[in-house]
């Protein structure tokens, strides 16, 4: 007997609503796509509880035609996608980068393709999807000091993804972060790895390294080496 091809996302079929982003000057207006919309999608992401249904959704998303590359911060090797070149356009002339591209083409930098996504109406999101090689996560996306505000970037970030990344754009205090980390990840069960830049030198932190019992030995390490 023939075994029957598994559906792919999405399932829904139901009304597909008009509006589905908050227009502002940085992502400009709603995209709607055919039989859902990437903030459905998004809903169906949170609430959906296995990664392989997970993954499916980014899936869909990355798939949606309304992606465009940003061909001044990709590479050669790794792409920027976003639903709203034109918006990113006209904040580019004005001589400012957004703080969630700067942290894309760090992405970019360390061999991976990032999709910007919208913050769409009334709906839970993080900024970005990245994709390196075969694999797909959805990332949150955070710009600190490493002072005392860093806590309060990994309480939110956590809310909104189980991946954080975090451009430290100050020199923090090694033994405080590192506590920081802590708790974050004892107070956020979802939360699987905390990305942090320095310049472009990615530093990756998941929750067995956290609780190893030489972490705060690696830590020094890995925050004292050079960019």
């Amino acid at each position: 007997m023939k075994k029957e091809k598994a559906t792919p996302y999405p399932l829904r079929t139901e009304d597909i609503c008009s509006v589905v982003c908050e227009p502002t000057t940085e992502y400009g207006k709603p995209i709607v796509y055919q039989g859902t919309t990437i903030a459905n999608a998004l809903k169906d992401y949170y609430a959906f509880s296995t990664n392989r249904e997970k993954v499916e959704v980014l899936k869909w998303i990355i798939a949606q035609p309304g992606f465009t590359e940003l061909q001044r911060f990709s590479t050669a090797g790794n792409k920027i996608y976003t639903l709203y070149t034109n918006q990113y356009d006209e904040i580019l002339k004005t001589g400012e980068v957004p703080n969630n591209l700067q942290i894309a083409q760090k992405f970019v930098a360390n061999g991976y393709d990032v999709f910007l996504l919208s913050n769409p109406k009334a709906t839970k999101s993080a900024d970005f999807i990245i994709r390196k090689r075969n694999c797909l996560y959805y990332v949150e996306g955070k710009t600190s000091t490493g002072g005392s505000s860093i806590e309060h970037r990994f309480e939110k970030g956590a809310t909104q993804a189980d991946r954080i990344a975090i451009n430290l754009t100050g020199a923090p205090k090694i033994k405080q972060l590192a506590e920081n980390i802590k708790t974050a990840f004892f107070e956020n069960p979802e939360l699987r790895i905390i990305f942090f830049f320095k310049g472009t030198f990615l530093i990756e932190i998941d929750r067995y390294l956290v609780y190893s019992k030489d972490f705060s030995t690696k830590m020094f390490k890995e925050f004292s080496r050079k960019k």
